[in-house]
């Protein structure tokens, strides 16, 4: 090979090596597009409105040992390095993502007091902080987090608090037990609080607050609890409830206090409750030409939301067909907050559709395949002695038997007398004699 050639292609290969080594370099530190989002105050010929800046977010290295990548933003973007200890920023695409200005300050409630009991703050919190949520669509897990300055570089930040859930929102059975997921990151900060809220048509109603600086409970409903051993060893912050019951469907807001910054996530809670279903008649007989209605009683269901129909699979037919004609009764509320309601369907019966079998099927949220009860039709005379049949010869035979019975009660006795009295003449003239 020419010489020439041999090392324009090691220039090749080096360059290669520098711009691969870059990529890598760039790819394990990550970039998280985001919106910073801000209230720009109205004037006097303009209302307030909201500005919506785009905004590169580089997650740098956390041992500092490698350099941040330079960025070239786009115009008007703009560029912040972010130093991420807790790893929730890391190995995920976030779909959404948004930052709005963080202010620090005292937090009055009970639970959060002691934090900043001492009121010495450190000079950093006069600096700009940002607030950072972000989501990932693909499974549901969201994080928000509290970034503050780091160095003396306004656009050098660093994660202070991440606070993170798997989902966004949770189903839970109705009447059984469930845990709702909070996690939380801290860093090097021994001090913080946890609180839970629920809210649902109103104002939120604290559930549980525990103060982990003096470890006490400041509030418990009486059906929560929390594991505090996996709370200070791995930041599990999660709720567990005793039974899932209606009155909790709505958000549940775990909101974690550090010295001076908070963050935040919120959960919708869906509770479902399976449906009981009951098919009416039971057994399904009928005679030709007569008219039956068929009663579908769904009850303590929940949500509200649900679909009824009836199907009918015909004698020798390998499918079911669907019936119209479905009428629906409104719908009542039972106490334990789970509603009721009822389904019919007028059927014509005919000796053809002696042992069709009839079905109601209901869907609903908290069944993923749909519950489904059946009845076979029996038509009068069409087989044999029909089940009403039996029933008539039962009743007759019973009437036949109280008959006999009586009739033994009253006639054989008086058989039984005369013989008697036969009996005893016969051996008072054997006694004469």
């Amino acid at each position: 090979m020419i010489p020439s050639t041999i090392y324009k292609m090691s220039l090749i290969y080096h360059v290669l090596g520098i711009v691969l080594f870059m990529n890598t370099l760039v790819s394990g530190n990550g970039f998280i597009s985001c919106w910073y989002v801000e209230e720009i105050p109205g004037t006097a010929t303009k209302p307030k409105s909201i500005q919506q800046t785009p905004v590169h977010l580089v997650l740098t290295d956390t041992s500092s040992l490698t350099p941040a990548p330079a960025v070239i933003p786009e115009e008007g973007t703009l560029v912040y390095y972010v130093t991420d200890s807790s790893g929730k920023l890391r190995s995920r695409e976030f779909t959404n993502c948004e930052m709005t200005e963080h202010l620090p300050q005292e937090v009055s409630l009970d639970w959060a007091r002691s934090l900043t009991k001492e009121e010495i703050s450190p000079p950093s919190l006069g600096r700009t902080w940002y607030s950072m949520s972000a989501r990932d669509e693909t499974d549901g897990y969201s994080v928000s987090a509290v970034l503050g300055p780091q160095g003396e570089k306004d656009d050098h930040l660093a994660v202070t608090l991440a606070v993170y859930t798997p989902s966004v929102s949770q189903f839970a059975t109705f009447d059984k037990p469930m845990t709702i997921p909070c996690g939380l990151w801290r860093g090097q900060q021994s001090r913080f609080s946890v609180e839970w809220r629920h809210r649902a048509l109103g104002d939120g109603t604290v559930l549980y607050a525990y103060d982990g600086r003096l470890d006490r409970v400041a509030e418990a409903a009486p059906d929560c609890r929390m594991n505090f051993t996996a709370l200070h060893s791995s930041g599990d912050a999660s709720l567990t409830l005793e039974k899932a019951d209606v009155r909790y469907q709505g958000t549940f807001l775990c909101t974690v206090y550090l010295p001076y910054v908070r963050a935040q996530r919120d959960i919708q809670l869906k509770v479902t409750a399976v449906p009981q279903v009951t098919l009416l008649p039971d057994p399904l007989f009928g005679r030709p030409d007569e008219e039956l209605t068929l009663t579908c009683a769904i009850s303590h269901f929940h949500p509200l939301e649900i679909s009824v129909e009836f199907l009918v699979r015909l004698p020798g037919e390998p499918h079911s067909t669907l019936l119209s004609g479905t009428t629906l009764s409104p719908h009542s509320r039972n106490q334990d907050g789970t509603f009721s309601m009822t389904a019919s369907l007028r059927i014509n019966v005919s000796a053809q559709h002696h042992g069709a079998r009839y079905s109601c099927r209901v869907y609903h949220v908290s069944s993923k395949e749909g519950l489904t009860r059946s009845r076979t039709l029996q038509v009068a005379g069409i087989s044999g002695p029909s089940i009403e049949d039996g029933m008539y010869l039962f009743v007759t035979a019973l009437i036949l038997y109280g008959i006999f019975s009586l009739l033994h009660k009253k006639v054989v006795p008086l058989f039984s007398t005369s013989e008697t009295k036969e009996d005893a003449k016969g051996k008072a003239e054997k006694k004469v004699k």
